[in-house]
């Protein structure tokens, strides 16, 4: 009967480690915004203004590589989205679409150098889950 406690207690406390092993590994979204006072009056390309270098990024765990399991909300940046089935967030469309919607909230009128990163790989001491990470970065500015 000792035994069937003890296998209870080490059920429960297995399941409740995993539980908060992935409250942990949630996914995040980042978008930040380096304005010209950094960029030491150099100019992105001749005849604009400098307003910005805008960079995002998404990242998220995937069961299996495709079906989403906690990704970054780039709606929200900063706080994890737990996705419906299927819904894949993490990918280079959404973060360029962030990025230039960024560059005109600033007011800039082209975004160039635009820069993309994407990593993926397996976390073997996951067994199931793979990270998937995307990166763009861009120049903003506006003609003169």
């Amino acid at each position: 009967m000792r035994w069937r406690v003890a296998v209870s207690l080490l059920f429960v406390s297995v399941v409740f480690g995993i539980v908060i092993a992935l409250g942990m590994i949630t996914g995040c979204a980042t978008v930040e915004v380096v304005g010209p006072e950094h960029l030491h009056d150099q100019r992105f390309a001749e005849e604009t203004k400098p307003v910005a270098h805008i960079y995002a990024a998404n990242w998220g765990w995937y069961l299996f590589k495709h079906f989403p399991f906690a990704t970054g909300n780039l709606d929200n940046p900063g706080v994890p989205r737990w996705p419906k089935l299927f819904t894949d967030n993490v990918r280079v469309d959404l973060l360029i679409d962030k990025v230039t919607e960024e560059s005109q909230k600033l007011g800039a009128t082209s975004v160039s150098n635009l820069r993309t990163r994407d990593r993926s790989y397996w976390m073997p001491w996951t067994l199931f889950f793979w990270l998937n990470e995307f990166e763009v970065s861009g120049n903003a500015s506006r003609r003169e």
